[in-house]
């Protein structure tokens, strides 16, 4: 009988237990519900264009402050992602138009159903001031491959600069804190480096740097630092564009500038002037930049300007396109080391063999954002 009450006494004090915990986690639950803002999360694309991760909040409901660590450039922020109290709350301002525009604090307000408001602080806690107007960096300081949720290797076609493109990383790698891309005859075929964020990465407005030089350069070297149109938006090329930073060719003293467009290449129309052909010491480490906004393409080496392009705001511009550097029509970036050669029209002209490799050495590629 002893034995019996024990055991009817342990099942109902674990009944009451049970009970007490089951109260509890419903407690929990009614309480988190009533919680304005729920959960918030950034989200960061990866290498791939469907590979995102999520950085979460950690949400004070006390002080309604929203802390996200890791991230130090905000800029990396794609898309953000939240939950509410229910489907009849809201915020303000919708936190997706801080995408561009982080700062290391924002603020936003949730209205209730009810009415009720209340104001959460969402901040960064690892957020750089130094970093918030970098678009894009690569300082190419792990060996090996050139970092891949940033560049794709270039792919061979037809064109001057790509018909000896090797499609492999042996011509186109980090080594000792610089990218290097190589141009050279390998079992008597010719295979050479590229690198682009194709795919990774492209702007619309912005500063571009880069820090480059050529180590060795014999007759039919073709290297460049370029940009292309993510997309012919205004037609195939040249219709949307194309910006020549930095090519050099054929042992010459200069480097060259040029712009290409329908009106500079199929109307062949040079005012304004589209080219420009700058000595410097490229052997040396040298900063190549060009600032693209809305209205003006202007080109430094060094800091020091050497060429400009501006929009020319035609009244039939759908028909002349000299100006298809718009707000709609984002660039991506292109370095390479190509080879000219012996056909017709073949910019960089014949390849000298014997002096193979041609190596182009980049040490950063930084984009910014231009000062307001």
């Amino acid at each position: 009988m002893k034995r019996k009450i024990l055991l009817l006494l342990s099942m109902t004090l674990m009944g009451i237990s049970s009970i007490a915990c089951s109260d509890d986690e419903t407690n929990d639950i009614t309480s988190q519900k009533r919680y304005p803002l729920t959960t918030f999360a950034v989200a960061v694309k990866g290498a791939q264009a469907d590979n995102i991760s999520y950085y979460h909040g950690k949400i004070d409901q006390t002080t309604h402050k929203v802390e996200i660590g890791v991230i130090e450039n905000a800029n990396v922020i794609s898309g953000v992602e939240y939950t509410l109290m229910n489907d009849g709350a809201t915020i303000s301002p919708d936190p997706a138009t801080f995408v561009g525009k982080w700062n290391k604090e924002q603020t936003v307000t949730v209205t209730t159903e009810d009415h009720k408001t209340t104001t959460y602080t969402i901040i960064l806690t690892k957020f750089k001031e130094q970093d918030s107007d970098v678009l894009f960096f690569d300082d190419f300081n792990v060996n090996g491959h050139p970092d891949q949720t940033k560049w794709v290797l270039c792919q061979k076609s037809g064109s001057d600069w790509n018909d000896e493109m090797s499609e492999s990383y042996d011509q186109a790698y980090v080594e000792d804190g610089k990218l290097i891309l190589k141009a050279e005859k390998v079992g008597g075929e010719y295979k050479a480096g590229g690198i682009e964020t194709q795919g990774k990465f492209d702007f619309a407005f912005g500063k571009v740097e880069v820090k480059a030089r050529l180590t060795s350069y014999p007759n039919g070297a073709f290297p460049a630092i370029w940009m292309m149109p993510k997309t012919p938006v205004y037609g195939g090329w040249p219709q949307s564009g194309e910006i020549d930073i930095m090519e050099h060719i054929k042992q010459e003293s200069v480097i060259h500038h040029t712009i290409h467009t329908h009106y500079t290449y199929d109307l062949n129309l040079k005012d304004p002037i589209n080219t420009a052909q700058v000595p410097c010491d490229f052997k040396d480490w040298t900063i190549y930049t060009v600032e693209k906004t809305q209205n003006k393409l202007t080109f430094y080496v060094n800091g020091e300007e050497t060429f400009s392009y501006s929009n020319q705001n035609l009244e039939n511009e759908a028909e002349m396109k000299q100006w298809p550097f718009t707000e709609n029509n984002p660039f991506y970036l292109i370095l390479n080391m190509g080879l000219g050669g012996d056909r017709e029209g073949s910019w960089a002209g014949p390849i000298d063999d014997n002096n193979l490799p041609a190596i182009m050495e980049i040490d950063y590629v930084k984009v910014s954002k231009l000062d307001k």
